[in-house]
């Protein structure tokens, strides 16, 4: 029986300090002489980003659209599309974390297909989907999914991502480990994404404590953004997991980052699949340092366990109590995505378990 990988990362990533230096070099090579950058207000003001970035663009933007709030409100996408058509931009250059990303695909896209540079200063790596999620009018979150929405160059650089605060940073990277345990639970084979998954979950689990103890340190943080990436090449599977479906449900809506649901949820929907996926989960575990004479079920709630005590260590989240959902609410959420195989009853047990 034959399998079949697709390759649906950016076909150019840029990695280590002052990489960002090749932003010239590449808008030259995609004959962008208009740039026009996406980001958000907080990145916008501070001038110590954004003085180098112009400086590194070689070409003054076409203009700037700093108005990208958590989640890509629609409405905020639609003017950023809008702001680019006026402009005449021969290029989109998006600087952020998933929410200015996701918003410039969709731009790039709706403004006649322009070629998009990411250049990404969280860990949640939606400058390699090829997916974009915006949040309607009624708080859920809905997108696109196509190669095109793939931006042509990513810079991964720790210069940038130094200015990002650090509880962001850590919340994203346990994003990061959410996407490599969930590439690896995915139906199918997929021995290449597995091997960088489980690359993924070895560094994350070494990296990010010592990002929290040395927040300043850009080898460190370049470390964090390596390990990130190889969570994500087997992107769309990656991020329809189960613990990224019960996370959309709460996350736009009560405005929850994603970062932080996969902090709250991972560990639980590890506990909940251990009974079905226990070798796969062993191999999870594997990576995370659990012991390999556990059995099957016993290493899957082990790593589940690990997950929780790394999320711990971080000082990140781990109770959804804190964000005040009634019970009906949480009942809502688990609605849509309940089926005849994962009952409405087991996934408000997973919400109840979070709290």
């Amino acid at each position: 029986m034959a399998e079949l990988f697709r390759y649906s990362n950016p076909s150019r990533v840029f990695w280590g300090q002052g990489c960002v230096e090749q932003l010239t070099a590449e808008l030259d090579r995609l004959s962008i002489q208009k740039p026009f950058l996406i980001s958000t207000r907080s990145l916008a003001a501070n001038s110590s980003v954004m003085q180098p970035l112009a400086a590194c663009a070689g070409r003054p933007w076409r203009g700037t659209f700093a108005g990208i709030a958590q989640h890509a409100p629609e409405a905020d996408v639609a003017r950023a599309t809008e702001a680019v058509r006026a402009s005449g931009a021969d290029g989109i250059v998006s600087l952020g974390g998933g929410s200015p990303i996701d918003a410039a695909k969709i731009v790039a896209l709706d403004a006649g297909g322009l070629p998009h540079l990411a250049l990404p200063t969280t860990l949640s790596v939606a400058e390699l989907s090829p997916a974009a999620g915006v949040t309607n009018d009624a708080g859920q979150k809905v997108g696109q999914r196509g190669e095109e929405l793939v931006p042509r160059v990513v810079f991964y650089d720790a210069g940038l991502a130094l200015n990002t605060p650090l509880d962001l940073w850590l919340s994203t990277g346990i994003r990061a480990l959410d996407h490599a345990v969930e590439g690896i639970l995915a139906p199918g084979e997929h021995p290449f994404s597995d091997t960088l998954a489980l690359e993924a979950i070895r560094r994350l689990f070494d990296s990010l404590p010592r990002a929290r103890a040395e927040p300043t340190n850009p080898g460190i943080r370049t470390e964090n953004q390596l390990a990130a990436w190889f969570s994500f090449t087997l992107p769309l599977p990656s991020a329809g997991g189960l613990s990224h479906a019960l996370g959309k449900q709460i996350g736009s809506p009560y405005g929850i980052p994603h970062g932080v649901t996969s902090c709250l949820l991972l560990p639980h929907v590890m506990r909940y699949l251990a009974p079905t996926h226990s070798e796969r989960l062993r191999l999870v575990g594997s990576a995370m340092g659990v012991p390999s004479r556990l059995s099957g079920q016993e290493a899957a709630h082990a790593a589940a366990d690990a997950v929780a005590a790394l999320i711990d260590r971080l000082g990140q989240p781990r109770h959804l109590a804190a964000y005040r959902l009634t019970p009906e609410q949480l009942r809502a959420a688990a609605q849509p995505i309940a089926s005849a195989s994962r009952s409405l009853e087991d996934l408000v047990d997973i919400y109840q378990a979070a709290w």
